[in-house]
C-alpha cells in the first residue's frame, strides 16, 4: 500500500473529506488510519461509492482503510454523494455522588433496599460514571455488611472509580472496612467537584 493519511483525532466528517482530497489529487493506492469504527465505515464506504476497493484493518485500536483504485488509474473520478454518518458519543456524567446509605424519605427500609437496586441497574447500565464518590453515610454502601457492594465492585470493574470520604470513614469507626475502592479527602473531592457534571443522590 502507498501513501499513509493519517485522519486519528479528526471529527467527523474530516477524514472523509481527507479521503475525497486524495482520490481528487488521482492517488491510486493509499491507507487512511482512523481511531473508532463509526469514521473507518464512512471512509470504507466513500471509497467504495468512488469505485474503489476498500478493506477495514484493526491494529491495535486504530482503524486501517486500505484504499485502492480499480484498475490503477490516476485519473481523478467522481466521488459523489455518500451519507456520513456522525456518531455523537452520549453525555457522560463524571462524576455520582452519593450522601446517604438509602435513598429517598420516608422508609429507611425501603431506601436501602432502592439504593442497592439503583446501584445494581447502574452497574449494568450502558453509560456509567466516570467515579463514584461516597459521602457521609455513603460510605457504609462499600463496607463490610453492605448488600451494595456487589453493585459498587460491578462498577469498579467497569473502570468506575469508587472514593470513599477517609473522614466519615473515621466518623463511623469504619477504618479497614472498605471492601471496595479507597478512602479519598476533602481537597481531591472539591477538585472533582469543581470539574463538573456532577449528579449527587440523597
Amino acid at each position: 500500500m502507498g501513501d499513509v493519511i493519517d485522519a486519528r483525532g479528526r471529527p467527523c466528517p474530516q477524514p472523509v473529506l481527507m479521503t475525497k482530497a486524495a482520490l481528487d489529487e488521482g492517488r491510486t493506492a493509499f491507507a487512511v488510519l482512523v481511531d473508532n469504527e463509526g469514521s473507518a465505515q464512512n471512509v470504507s464506504r466513500f471509497a467504495a461509492n468512488a469505485g474503489c476497493q476498500a478493506s477495514i484493518v484493526r491494529e491495535d485500536g486504530v482503524f486501517r482503510v486500505e484504499v485502492s483504485r480499480n484498475g490503477g488509474g490516476s485519473t481523478p473520478v467522481h466521488t459523489g454523494d455518500v451519507p456520513i454518518t456522525c456518531n455523537v458519543p452520549a453525555a457522560r456524567t463524571r462524576t455520582l455522588v452519593i450522601q446517604t446509605e438509602s435513598l429517598g424519605q420516608g422508609s429507611e427500609e425501603l431506601g436501602r433496599r432502592l439504593i442497592t437496586q439503583f446501584l445494581s441497574t447502574l452497574a449494568a447500565n450502558e453509560t456509567v460514571p466516570e467515579r463514584v464518590v461516597l459521602l457521609n453515610g455513603g460510605v457504609k454502601l462499600a463496607c463490610q455488611g453492605s448488600e451494595s457492594t456487589a453493585a459498587l465492585r460491578d462498577l469498579a470493574a467497569r473502570g468506575v472509580e469508587i472514593l470513599a470520604c477517609g473522614t466519615c470513614l473515621n466518623h463511623f469507626d469504619l477504618n479497614g472496612q472498605l471492601t471496595v475502592g479507597r478512602p479519598t479527602n476533602a481537597y481531591e473531592v472539591l477538585n472533582l467537584l469543581l470539574q463538573g457534571d456532577v449528579v449527587t443522590w440523597g
